[in-house]
Parts: C-alpha cells; sequence; structure tokens
C-alpha cells in the first residue's frame, strides 16, 4: 500500500501566510482535489507536494519517508502537468507529442494517432499548434496522461479551458487511473464533481483550510 501525505505544512510568499497547519493523507485510488481562489494558494501547494517548492514548515512523506531524502526514487514515481501547456506553437500537434514522449524517459512505442483518438482531436496530427483552439491546446497538453506510467499524478487546473467533451474524457483517464491503484491530486478555481469515484477535497481561503 503506496501512502503521499503532508504534515502541519505552512507557505509564506511575500510575507503573506497563503496556509498553515495543512495536514492530508491519500493512499492507493486516492483522488483528490484541491480548490480556491485565485491566489489562494493551489499551485504553490500542488508545486510542495511534488518537491519543486521546498517547505518553510511540515514535511511531505512518500510512504512515510520525507521526499527531501530520496527524492530521486519519488520524483520517479510522479507526473506533474503545470497549468501552462508547455507545448511549442511552431511544431505540429505529433511533433509536440514525440517531445512529449521523450520527456517521460519512456523507450516504449506511441501510437500518436490512438491517442488523439482517445482525446477526442482524431486526424489533428499535421496540424500546428498555433491554428488551434485553446481547448485543443489544453488537450495536447494532457496527451501526456496516457504515456506515463507513474504512480502519483499531481494535475494543476487540468480542466481548464476544456469544454464538456474534453472534461468528461480528462475525467475517465483519472477515474481509470485511480481505479488501478494509482493517486491524483488536481487543483481548479472550482469545485468538480466527478462521478463513480470517491473524492476528498481541500478548500484553501484567506490563510486557512
Amino acid at each position: 500500500m503506496s501512502k503521499f501525505s503532508i504534515n502541519n505544512l505552512e507557505c509564506i510568499r511575500q510575507n503573506n501566510i497563503l496556509f498553515k497547519g495543512l495536514n492530508l493523507t491519500i493512499e492507493d485510488g486516492g483522488l483528490l482535489q484541491i480548490n480556491g481562489a485565485n491566489g489562494s494558494g493551489k499551485s504553490s501547494l500542488l508545486q510542495i507536494c511534488t518537491g519543486l517548492i521546498q517547505v518553510t514548515t511540515g514535511e511531505v512523506l512518500w510512504n512515510n519517508i520525507n521526499i527531501n531524502q530520496y527524492r530521486y526514487e519519488f520524483q520517479s514515481n510522479i507526473l506533474y502537468i503545470g497549468h501552462a501547456n508547455a507545448i511549442k506553437a511552431t511544431l505540429t500537434v505529433e511533433e509536440n507529442m514525440r517531445i512529449i514522449h521523450s520527456l517521460t524517459g519512456s523507450k516504449s512505442k506511441i501510437n500518436y494517432s490512438t491517442i488523439l483518438k482517445k482525446i477526442g482531436m482524431s486526424g489533428m496530427n499535421k496540424i500546428f499548434t498555433y491554428n488551434m483552439s485553446a481547448g485543443q491546446k489544453r488537450r495536447l497538453g494532457l496527451t501526456r496522461l496516457f504515456m506515463t506510467k507513474s504512480k502519483l499524478w499531481f494535475l494543476d487546473e487540468p480542466f481548464n479551458a476544456l469544454d464538456k467533451e474534453g472534461k468528461k474524457i480528462i475525467e475517465n483517464l483519472i477515474i481509470n487511473h485511480c481505479a488501478k491503484g494509482g493517486i491524483t491530486i488536481f487543483t481548479t478555481h472550482q469545485k468538480i464533481e466527478i462521478d463513480g469515484h470517491p473524492l476528498q477535497s481541500i478548500h484553501l481561503r484567506n490563510n486557512n483550510v
């Protein structure tokens, strides 16, 4: 049984306490949403969870061990997707996907056309990214969910710019990942209801939870 937890966490930015005394534990199959208004500390909390930002007070644990004590092993177990899509506008959809795949470190072969069909972008392999809508760009950025074997998914605003169909596709991906024993933590500026799987929730507001 894998377990991710944070203990007595505090985050200070520009002399402002975003949150303090934050505790949570999430185990295999767990799904957690972090919601709150812009500037409430959602992205900072997610980046602390991944080790991208060092904590000022408290600790982040993976299987009861501080992630700073075995950073490489922890990093090899996680997938982090930020609120930016991290794609190149001057490249085609498939060229971007090839870069995304290379960054996973996986040597397995990928059928890019199959992934595009699953994410609702069938036949768009050769389309240049600068010709795409915001929702299509977000879908493209999220194709890495099909290319990873990471245990923990940390997703910053994954539903941003997506239409109803796109949101449902990503919801199903997350549900399937958790159903197989994976763990997903995602941020959102509005509360999301995901049918078919238990959902924990943290709401950040006014320097507290």
